[in-house]
């Protein structure tokens, strides 16, 4: 009987949580930072970009046109404090929902699952977008380090690259720290900056015309999961990066008694259809610059040729020299892992690969996954055709048939000349995999191939990929 009481208490009125109303409402303030707005936009954009190369966004129009009624609503009041928000949905059961600085929000497919109405969904966005209106991940990031300070770094790679280059907001906030992980500076907060988003957020759904309390309703209803054998999936990473502040409903019921009294309105009306929408959607799809990201945990290999690293993604493993670096320079979602001096900005400031080698994928022009050895001399031809529209000195020898990994892979050399014109070999082995071609470049001088040549063939022979992918 006791456990249906406590359903109910979530549900009345919120004069029960507080029989004394408190002697004044909690002042919520924005936090002091050495961005500037425009900085913050900026590092948004650039981080909002991160997520779309890494993460599987949804490309509905009817779920994005329905989040973005929400969030706009939210967006007006003055709690929202005019940051240019925007607002789309990403393919992932886990349970979550982020807001980037200056605007950008992401809202997890599981968080939509979780939800029993759109106040609850509204109440996350509110919370979301209150650490941006309140300044939150850059008043963090101003206590780890002074923008400006950091220096000859691009992305990962430091001072490999050839000629350093002005390392970008977004490419600071990584080596900071920040980065897109449930421990990043932007998506972990204190209990104090998540009450007061909390209040914030409470008063910016009143504004809108949602109903306030359902913010800590849905905060109180995930708790109550906690440790059952109904918690949804993510459910300890999300209060990792939320930690508790205390009842959530108990606080927020007690600072809505300051609200002009007022009923709650607001409704799209299209929660329902929206809801099984997104319970229809097919798994999310692998994406390339994730695969190629380092991956976090697991057991490293032990039988590491002497003199060797290994660098583990999320979609395979390699060796390289322990005197090269691995990274992904700002703006590229390659990995490069090269001698010092290996690599150099290029004139659009991308990076240009001089020697060492180079990891990615390539999608085929018809968007479709190349998951088995079928397709692996079309897809390797198209990929030698599209390289060779951007070099015109590009020359390729016939491919070879060869094994990386485990898997059916081709293997050509090409010749080529870097941009200063300096003669260049490169062995590029490529394999089918379930989110494109993989492939590996291998590229030195023909003066320092036969020194190359030996690491060169330790790193495409100890390439590994996951068990269970395709």
């Amino acid at each position: 009987m006791k456990y249906r009481i406590f359903f109910i208490a979530l549900l009345i009125p919120l004069t029960v949580y507080s029989q004394k109303k408190p002697a004044k409402q909690t002042m919520v303030k924005v936090q002091k930072t050495s961005l500037s707005r425009e900085q913050e936009m900026q590092l948004g954009k650039e981080a909002a970009a991160q997520v779309e190369r890494e993460m599987d966004v949804v490309k509905s129009q009817e779920v994005e046109t329905w989040l973005n009624q929400i969030g706009q609503q939210l967006a007006k009041t003055p709690q929202a404090n005019a940051y240019p928000y925007y607002f789309k949905l990403i393919n992932e059961d886990s349970i979550n929902a982020f807001a980037l600085p200056g605007g950008p929000m992401f809202v997890h497919t599981g968080l939509i699952k979780a939800a029993d109405n759109e106040g609850e969904v509204a109440g996350v966005l509110a919370h979301e977008m209150s650490h941006v209106a309140l300044r939150h991940g850059a008043a963090q990031m101003s206590k780890q380090q002074t923008w400006g300070s950091i220096f000859g770094a691009i992305g990962a790679l430091g001072g490999a690259l050839g000629n350093g280059g002005q390392c970008t907001l977004w490419c600071q906030a990584v080596q900071m720290g920040a980065g897109l992980g449930g421990n990043s500076m932007l998506m972990k907060f204190s209990r104090g900056y998540e009450r007061d988003s909390d209040l914030n957020g409470a008063r910016m759904m009143a504004a809108a015309g949602y109903n306030p309390i359902e913010l800590g309703n849905f905060f109180q209803k995930l708790e109550a999961k906690q440790g059952t054998a109904g918690q949804p999936k993510g459910l300890e990473a999300w209060f990792s990066s939320h930690p508790s502040p205390g009842n959530r409903v108990t606080y927020v019921s007690e600072d809505i008694q300051f609200y002009p009294k007022a009923s709650y309105p607001t409704s799209t009306g299209n929660f329902a259809r929206v809801k099984q929408t997104v319970a229809s959607l097919a798994p999310p799809k692998l994406k390339p610059a994730a695969l190629v990201q380092q991956a976090q945990g697991g057991t490293p290999r032990s039988d590491l040729p002497q003199g060797f690293k290994d660098y583990r993604a999320r979609g395979f493993a390699i060796v390289y020299p322990a005197s090269w670096q691995a990274g992904q320079p700002q703006g590229s979602g390659s990995l490069y892992v090269i001698p010092q001096g290996g690599a150099k900005q290029s004139q659009n400031n991308g990076v240009e690969l001089l020697t060492g080698a180079m990891i990615d994928y390539y999608v085929p022009q018809s968007g479709a996954a190349t998951p088995d050895a079928a397709n692996l001399d079309k897809t390797t031809n198209e990929f030698l055709q599209s390289l060779a529209k951007g070099d015109s000195s590009l020359k390729a020898d016939k491919p070879a048939r060869a094994t990386v990994g485990g898997k059916a892979a081709l293997r050509t050399k090409l010749t080529t000349k870097t941009s200063n014109q300096t003669d260049q070999v490169v062995y590029l082995y490529t394999v089918p995999r379930e989110a494109g071609l993989w492939y590996l470049v291998l590229a030195a001088a023909p003066t320092q191939i036969s020194e190359f040549d030996p690491v060169f063939n330790q790193m495409a022979q100890s390439v590994t990929f996951p068990e269970g992918q395709n």
